[in-house]
């Protein structure tokens, strides 16, 4: 794989770039993130833990949330109960700025859905055919691909509802 420090969030060339283990897909979905500035979409079975329970992940997550009030950051995650056992780090952060992440459950007509996905801006994207393997493509320029993930991300989000075990309440 190529260093993915040399890649610009729609700036760099337009070709995808093959991931295939754990640590090049947390490097590739921590560079997006970093370099995301408005909106960030995520659809992950059980958030996962080795891409998005890491500090520095989450840490980015917040810096992005805290750009202002027009970052739009949504989660889809299919398993709240075992992330939530898991004590992720992410819902963790998403309770404390409810106001700008928000994390949902999919409705059941995606059950079957097993891709995993992170769209940066619109326009940079990490995809997993299977949310149970690392092989995957990673582009920092890849509008039309952005946009087709995007649809799906939309139409799903439209079905999908928020789950109590993501709410935290605070006393």
């Amino acid at each position: 794989m190529k260093k993915l420090d040399e890649y610009i969030l729609g700036e760099s060339t337009s070709d995808a770039i093959r991931v295939e283990t754990r640590q090049e897909n947390m490097d590739a979905a921590l560079l997006l993130v970093k370099q995301c500035k408005l909106k960030l979409a995520i659809i992950s079975h059980q958030l996962d833990p080795f891409v998005y329970d890491q500090a520095e992940f989450v840490e980015a997550i917040r810096q992005l949330a805290l750009k202002g009030r027009h970052v739009d950051i949504r989660i889809i995650a299919f398993e709240p109960t075992l992330i939530i056992r898991r004590g992720h780090k992410l819902v963790n952060l998403a309770g404390k700025i409810s106001s700008y992440i928000e994390i949902r459950k999919p409705s059941s007509q995606y059950i079957k859905f097993s891709k995993a996905v992170l769209i940066a801006d619109e326009v940079g994207y990490l995809f997993r055919e299977s949310e149970e393997r690392y092989t995957g493509t990673v582009n920092f320029n890849g509008r039309r691909g952005s946009k087709n993930m995007l649809k799906v991300f939309d139409r799903m989000w439209a079905t999908s509802e928020s789950d109590p075990n993501f709410r935290r309440i605070l006393i």
